[in-house]
């Protein structure tokens, strides 16, 4: 059973989907790897679901021996496009802003490769919000292991058995890896899945709609006498 919610001592995001909208460039990334290798190409909601792991993981079962090849030439497209599509989600740098004049340390977990992450952060000016931030391939495992959301935690200075660290992600991926690293899982609605498929993996995450619901909770619980 998930535990109340306390004021957070720390809040982690995914990117894509839950601080980035990005599912028609990341289609059309797909699209362009699979029409080189003669293969159908995807829908959006065929992408939506897709996406979720990280690129290390689906590729080897998609493409079989050649998925090296498809994996470079997935990131060659991804290297030359990815920061003229780069949207954020409604209210999201506002509430970045806000959990920063708050003080609260916050970071991101993305099955993104890590060096498309970093500049896409950097390119948003928002790595003067988001502290510490691990995308794919950094970690021993992708999400949705445990181990990205423990090293940041790790780098941050804090413990899940000690601090109360938030996941935000949009997928029962993020929430998955969120439960086994110690955090509490924060579903967001406005993303790539729905609460039925966390509920379908017997996950029970505080749901919000979107970051003006998430930013009023922290405000109300950080007032509150813990």
């Amino acid at each position: 059973m998930t535990r109340p919610l306390k004021k957070p001592d720390a809040i982690l995001f995914d990117w894509d989907g839950t601080l980035i909208d990005s599912l028609p460039a990341l289609q059309s990334y797909y699209n362009h790897v699979l029409g080189a290798f003669s293969m159908p190409l995807i829908s959006l909601e065929e992408a939506r679901a897709r996406i979720r792991l990280s690129a290390r993981d689906v590729f080897p079962k998609l493409f079989g021996d050649e998925w090296q090849k498809a994996f470079d030439l997935y990131y060659d497209c991804v290297a030359k496009t990815h920061l003229d599509h780069l949207v954020g989600i409604d209210h999201s740098h506002d509430t970045l802003a806000r959990l920063a004049e708050m003080k609260i340390p916050m970071g991101v977990v993305s099955n993104k490769r890590h060096v498309f992450l970093l500049k896409e952060i950097a390119h948003l000016g928002w790595d003067k919000y988001l502290l510490v931030n691990i995308g794919a391939g950094e970690a021993p495992k992708d999400k949705p292991a445990p181990d990205p959301l423990l090293m940041v935690i790790d780098q941050l200075h804090l413990s899940p058995d000690v601090h109360e660290i938030w996941y935000v992600g949009d997928t029962e991926t993020d929430m998955i890896a969120a439960v086994a690293a110690g955090c509490q899982p924060i579903f967001i609605e406005h993303g790539l899945g729905t609460r039925e498929e966390c509920l379908r993996q017997g996950l029970e995450p505080h749901v919000f709609k979107g970051f003006s619901d998430l930013l009023a909770e922290v405000e109300k619980i950080s007032t509150e006498r813990q």
